[in-house]
C-alpha cells in the first residue's frame, strides 16, 4: 500500500482546495498519511508515494501554476501513480460537451505527465468573491451561480483509486 500521497492544488477562489482537502481527508480516514497543499506551496515531491493533483478550470485550461507543477516535478511524477482532477462551475450539469471541454482541459499536462485517472467536479461560484476581470468573464458567459460539489461524488473517485492502484 503507498502511504504517503500528495494531494496538490491549483486554486483561484478556494473551490479546488476544499475538493483536495476532502480527497486528504479520505484518504487519511482510510489510512494514508496524505497532505493537502497549494502547488504555490511546494517545493518538492519527492517524500510521496503516489501524487493527486488538482486544478480550477478557467478559460478552458488549468490554471497556469498547476501546468508549471507538473513541467517542474514531471520526472517525479512520472514514477508514483499520478491522479489528476479538474474544478470547474460548468460541470455542474455535464453534458457531452461539457465533459470533453472538461477533460481537455488537460491535455496540455499530458505532455509532461501520464496520470493513471482523471476526476471531474463540479465547484461553486460565488460572484461577491471574484476580481474585476473574472466578473466580466461571469457576465459573458453567464453560469449559474451556487455551490455544486459533491462530495459523494469525490468520494467515489477516491475509493477508485484506493482499490484500482494504492492498495
Amino acid at each position: 500500500m503507498t502511504k504517503k500521497v500528495l494531494v496538490a492544488y491549483a486554486t483561484r477562489y478556494g473551490s479546488t482546495k476544499d475538493i483536495a482537502d476532502k480527497i486528504a481527508q479520505i484518504l487519511t480516514e482510510d489510512g494514508y498519511d496524505a497532505d493537502s497543499k497549494n502547488i504555490l506551496d511546494i517545493t518538492q515531491t519527492d517524500e510521496y508515494g503516489a501524487v493527486i493533483a488538482g486544478s480550477a478550470i478557467q478559460m478552458g485550461k488549468w490554471l497556469p501554476e498547476a501546468k508549471d507543477f507538473m513541467q517542474t516535478f514531471k520526472s517525479h511524477l512520472n514514477r508514483v501513480p499520478l491522479f489528476v482532477f479538474s474544478c470547474g462551475i460548468t460541470l455542474n450539469k455535464p453534458d457531452e460537451n461539457v465533459i470533453r471541454k472538461a477533460y481537455f482541459s488537460t491535455d496540455e499536462i499530458k505532455q509532461y505527465v501520464s496520470p493513471k485517472e482523471t476526476g471531474l467536479f463540479a465547484g461553486k461560484l460565488d460572484t461577491s468573491l471574484l476580481s474585476d476581470s473574472d466578473k466580466d468573464l461571469v457576465v459573458l458567459a453567464k453560469p449559474e451561480c451556487g455551490d455544486f460539489r459533491d462530495y459523494d461524488e469525490v468520494k467515489k473517485w477516491v475509493l477508485k483509486i484506493e482499490s484500482e492502484y494504492l492498495r
